[in-house]
């Protein structure tokens, strides 16, 4: 979703149709976002559909290959312009591509009828530091803070077959609760950081750190009246692949003691790439999230960029657990500057002599910022300095 929001952006800047080419496992997600018959997906026979010809693209007909042997040959307009189609590889691994991200390289691309376009990436900050495209940006995004969450809303309508099941669940479980507290948890090294590990972690985070849930303990007998403790004052949402944090929250703090309410959709246990059905379910999490009114999501997550983005909240990042001894003693979340999402992986040199207090030499206003969850990474926000 990130990615594709930020070709639609791409696509808006250069005066581009956005075509996308989703697999059985992303059939059924999302309705048609263009008006009357148009569609946003490729044909089923179309030449450059699948990924086996993308990678196949990626050898023959890449920017960044081309703009490689171009650079030693010193003709690298002649290269590009007499090319029909063009291979955007703009993951977090590419190389030469990086040069996408140079005023030079767009303007030579102006005259390439097709870009097929691969990411992992959040890359619309890095358009904010090229002055061929920042006036525009500027115009389309007054508020740098909500660039997702126009676009992620314009694009991102689910189907029956999604909202059903979300608002299924958050009519249950979420609608009557005072506050609604979405926790997102990913695990990326389950052998290095166990969840029996995670937990304290979690609970540094919304007890002390944020005061987000009372600092109850386990069998503990909260002070409040049977009347409150009859009604949910909060309800948390646990989005994890895991189970096991659902279980330890509900019992610390949680049920009738404490008011408070823990629930959680589905745990699949690991992530299944390619799974329609397990697709469905992290959709229908994604979008409840970004009905919560306060989030705690896990650092470096793209999933929960998702959800904060679109709901326009600024979550408490869950810090990098690394070594929990070592870091027994700083904080286990810290809050957000901005919703927006991070771009991870930006070209690692100064292509358009922007630095991150200054995002675009000296021209416009100042909209770049270091993510606070990794801080190699760029994301947007409304700068004052």
């Amino acid at each position: 979703m990130l990615s594709l929001a930020s070709s639609f952006v791409y696509a808006l800047l250069t005066d581009r149709v956005l075509l996308v080419d989703f697999d059985d496992s992303m059939s059924g997600l999302f309705c048609e976002p263009f008006p009357d018959d148009a569609t946003w997906l490729l044909p089923g026979d179309f030449t450059f559909k699948g990924r086996s010809n993308g990678e196949k693209f990626r050898g023959v007909y890449s920017l960044g290959n081309l703009l490689e042997k171009s650079e030693k040959k010193h003709d690298e307009e002649i290269a590009v312009q007499a090319t029909a189609l063009l291979y955007l590889y703009l993951s977090g691994d590419n190389n030469y591509d990086m040069l996408f991200y140079r005023d030079d390289t767009q303007k030579l691309l102006t005259n390439v009828p097709w870009l097929v376009l691969r990411s992992d990436q959040h890359f619309v900050p890095y358009f904010f530091v090229m002055p061929g495209f920042r006036a525009e940006l500027d115009r389309l995004f007054p508020d740098k803070e909500a660039v997702f969450q126009h676009v992620g809303r314009y694009l991102f309508s689910p189907t029956n077959r999604v909202w059903g099941r979300v608002a299924r669940f958050y009519d249950t479980y979420l609608a009557k609760a005072e506050q609604r507290i979405g926790l997102q948890v990913r695990v990326f090294y389950p052998d290095k950081t166990p969840a029996s590990l995670m937990l304290p972690h979690i609970l540094r985070c919304m007890q002390v750190v944020s005061g987000i849930l009372p600092r109850l303990q386990q069998n503990e007998t909260s002070p409040t009246s049977s009347a409150t403790r009859s009604r949910t004052l909060k309800a948390v949402l646990v989005a994890s692949l895991l189970e096991e944090f659902y279980t330890e929250l509900k019992d610390i703090g949680g049920g009738g003691v404490a008011a408070v309410g823990v629930y959680q959709t589905s745990h699949e246990g690991w992530q299944e790439t390619g799974n329609g059905a397990h697709n469905v379910k992290a959709l229908v999490d994604i979008y409840l999230l970004s009905m919560c009114d306060v989030l705690v999501t896990s650092h470096f997550s793209t999933f929960g960029y998702v959800a904060h983005s679109l709901a326009g909240l600024r979550p408490w990042y869950l810090q990098n657990p690394g070594d929990y001894e070592a870091k027994r003693n700083e904080p286990a979340c810290v809050r957000a500057v901005s919703p927006e999402p991070c771009f991870h992986f930006h070209p690692y040199y100064d292509t358009n002599s922007a630095n991150h207090g200054d995002a675009a030499g000296g021209g416009p206003a100042p909209v770049i910022m270091n993510c606070e969850d990794y801080e190699w990474g760029f994301k947007l926000a409304n700068l004052k300095y």
